[in-house]
């Protein structure tokens, strides 16, 4: 009997349990480095002076943020005081990774994430993670750290954020002492060897980041949250095509900005932004929900919830917390006495009044959906009472439901609008791929964890540049000339008729039919444009099956 044949090669073993939980998204691999070179040499497009980046003295940060509502980021550039001038506290001497694992503790695991991939890397402990810092680059696997939390180490107690951000933030203001446990996103460490590029993402729930750069350096690209730019954004991140766009190709009002040691950003909610490092860097940082940006923040809740994204990257105790809001500036909006009811109503600002309406509509959803209750604060016994005081109190100020923040509104410049109107996601260019010749194909590169800046093989990856506010694009010449295509604009809208454009089934030239040579059945096929002469088993249609 002849034996079986086997073969000599060792056999894979598939870890499909992990499969099931990560899904396929650790297979696709992300072309960082062209990413992160499209990103460092991208030419800023024009913008609305709305959602430009402003550059305020350390001193004049508070100010600049209370007049202007929070609707753009702000820098802080370094200087000799402007730690001390913020508020930020950092330990003495220099704060090095090694130093990191020291104060945190070397056994604490840390999650990472593989950028080759965009998604979950391994798990280190902090000692071993010092170890991958120190060794030489470029590093293999290129892992990044964004979220390393200091609660409750020794390290938490020898830093404090900006006093502007505890000022601000919901947490601090609205949750009651009593409630545990409470939110805690405000203070993280950020740890980057170079190379590394995150791509575009909002941070959870909306909420705003402070970022303080330590050691090294930052360059990010920052997208103005105008609905037309988070309509793009949301096809962009549910598309399957994603690991091979370039976001930013798609937006209008972009903004490229450079952090180096020292520097402090403040990023209001909403803001899509990718993260490039030219080199090792360590940075301070957090998240934090403000009552200036209520609307734009619950909008990123429902993006969230439309892109079904998993809880453990969700912002912690979100419905409870905007349950504290309400009743936080429910407290600041109740009239007592004449003189105390102004003061209060004058210290809550518009931003958070219209923001507060937006509050209202979204808690009475929320109260529909609920079934068990979960999500509600048990210390509120009539959360519904609760809800329609704020609204008539908030008609008492002459702010109804159709009050909006100007900020989030369509914008009727056309600079504003993005190329997604034009196409849909699956027509959008893709890395190596010129938009004008679809036969050009760049060669599959292989990404060894170096970051090359170098402009050497730019050739292959064409970031276009918005040289008009109608976002007409200069390209490079294509091998062959389509026609322009040219934009219609409608001063009001217009029905529209829809037409099925149906095959067209090819006839037989036309011939004489005489009463003898035909019948029903040939004038019939002869109306519908079939030659009678054809086999009526060869016209017979395909069962369902």
């Amino acid at each position: 009997m002849e034996q079986a044949r086997r073969s000599k090669r060792q056999r894979v073993t598939v870890d499909y349990a992990h499969l099931d939980t990560s899904g396929l998204a650790d297979c696709i691999r992300v072309q960082y480095k062209k990413l992160a070179r499209a990103v460092v040499n991208f030419v800023d497009q024009s913008q609305e002076e709305a959602f430009s980046v402003s550059t305020v003295g350390a001193s004049e940060l508070a100010a600049h943020v209370h007049s202007t509502g929070f609707g753009n980021p702000c820098v802080v550039r370094a200087s000799d005081d402007a730690r001390s001038a913020l508020g930020i506290r950092v330990p003495k001497g220099e704060l090095t990774v090694d130093r990191v694992a020291e104060l945190v503790g070397r056994d604490r695991q840390v999650h990472t994430i593989d950028v080759s991939t965009q998604s979950e890397g391994p798990v280190y402990t902090l000692d071993e993670l010092a170890t991958y810092f120190a060794s030489p680059s470029p590093r293999k696997p290129l892992l990044n750290v964004v979220s390393l939390d200091l609660a409750n180490t020794l390290l938490h107690d020898m830093v404090s954020p900006p006093s502007l951000v505890r000022e601000l933030d919901l947490v601090n203001k609205a949750w009651p002492p009593s409630q545990t446990p409470a939110p805690l996103v405000q203070l993280y460490a950020l740890l980057s060897v170079e190379g590394c590029f995150m791509d575009f993402h909002v941070d959870f729930g909306g909420s705003s980041v402070w970022y303080h750069v330590l050691s090294g350096s930052k360059v990010f690209l920052l997208v103005p949250p105008t609905k037309f730019n988070l309509m793009a954004f949301e096809e962009w991140s549910s598309s399957d095509r994603q690991a091979s766009i370039f976001f930013a190709d798609r937006a209008t009002g972009c903004q490229k900005l450079e952090l180096t040691a020292g520097d402090t950003l403040m990023l209001p909610g909403g803001w899509p932004h990718c993260v490039v490092t030219p080199e090792d860097s360590l940075v301070l940082g957090g998240n934090f929900l403000t009552g200036y940006n209520l609307p734009l923040q619950l909008d990123i809740w429902q993006l969230e919830e439309r892109l079904k994204v998993r809880s453990k990257f969700r912002f912690p105790f979100y419905k409870q917390l905007m349950w504290h809001t309400a009743a936080h500036y429910l407290a600041q909006l109740r009239p007592t006495t004449k003189v105390t009811a102004k003061k209060r109503l004058s210290s809550v600002s518009k931003w958070e009044k219209e923001g507060l309406v937006s509050l209202c509509a979204c808690l009475q959803a929320w109260l529909l959906q609920s079934k068990d209750g979960s999500d509600l604060p048990s210390i509120y016994r009539n959360p519904t009472k609760l809800v329609k005081e704020m609204e008539k109190l908030l008609k008492k100020e002459g702010i109804v439901r159709s009050a909006v923040d100007s900020r989030t509104t369509t914008m009727p410049h056309p600079v504003l609008r993005p190329l997604s109107a034009e196409r849909p996601v699956s027509q959008w260019p893709t890395l190596g791929e010129d938009d004008d010749c679809d036969e050009e194909r760049v060669p599959e590169i292989t990404d060894d964890g170096e970051l090359d800046l170098s402009d050497e093989d730019d050739t292959d990856f064409l970031v276009d540049v918005i040289s008009t506010k109608w976002s007409k694009r200069e390209r490079a010449p294509a091998a062959r000339k389509r026609p322009e295509r040219r934009a219609v604009a409608l001063s009001r809208p217009a029905k529209l008729k829809v037409v099925l454009a149906l095959p067209r089934i090819p006839t037989s030239p036309p011939t004489k039919i005489t009463m003898s040579s035909s019948s029903v059945r040939d004038r019939l096929l002869t109306n519908c444009g079939l030659d009678p002469r054809i086999s009526t088993s060869k016209l017979r249609l395909k069962e369902d099956r």
